[in-house]
């Protein structure tokens, strides 16, 4: 790697690229990790089979379940004709750090208090270059049952779903303050009487 690239990485990623390194989910390479925002909307991404596809929580396409909960969130903002909000890949990343971390280290809080860098939402997305002027987060603890008969697309919408029917989540996704997001979802290792648990993340942020 030249020195170049070294300085372009540090600058887009000012301590975040070592938290992404611990995640193996985020390393595999999926086609759903980047391009899939490029060429879709929600409307379009709902019609790929891959969406359609049960979730296996022991083996599963991390970056297909991040994008289903970004376009399930895309999906609701339309019926309730508010603009869409732009993919963010380093908010993304902020919210895998945090999803990932609040499964390893056996914790559900916006604050980490197992890591000061990674302590709040606000030092999460600095940690990955963005300065916003407003920025917001939203948790979710769900599950699905075992053996999982669940889609991706509605594992996305279900989440969605959660955050809807609880104001300050609602306000957050429908909030036209926010202009871009990033999503991510992380299964836990385990199953508990007959469920798999899964912790998943929202960042929101404008410029």
């Amino acid at each position: 790697m030249n020195n170049y690239l070294i300085a372009l990485l540090f600058l887009l990623f000012p301590g975040g690229e070592k938290f992404l390194n611990e995640i193996d989910l985020y390393q595999q390479e999926s086609y759903f990790k980047q391009k899939v925002y490029q060429e879709h909307d929600y409307k379009s991404f709902a019609g790929l089979k891959e969406v359609k596809e049960i979730v296996n929580p022991d083996n599963y396409d991390f970056h297909l379940l991040n994008a289903a909960v970004f376009f399930a969130t895309n999906k609701l903002r339309d019926e309730k004709k508010l603009k869409q909000l732009k993919y963010s890949a380093n908010l993304r990343d902020a919210a895998a750090v945090h999803a990932y971390q609040m499964v390893d280290k056996k914790f559900f809080d916006h604050f980490n208090s197992r890591n000061l860098k990674l302590r709040s939402p606000e030092d999460r997305i600095k940690l990955f270059g963005i300065t916003a002027s407003a920025d917001g987060e939203n948790l979710d603890y769900t599950f699905v049952k075992m053996p999982s008969q669940t889609t991706y697309l509605q594992l996305g919408e279900q989440l969605v779903d959660d955050w809807f029917h609880s104001p300050p989540h609602k306000k957050n996704m429908l909030s036209k303050n926010f202009s871009n997001l990033g999503c991510a979802a992380y299964f836990e290792a385990k199953n508990k009487d007959g469920f798999r648990y899964v912790k998943a993340t929202q960042d929101f942020s404008t410029p």
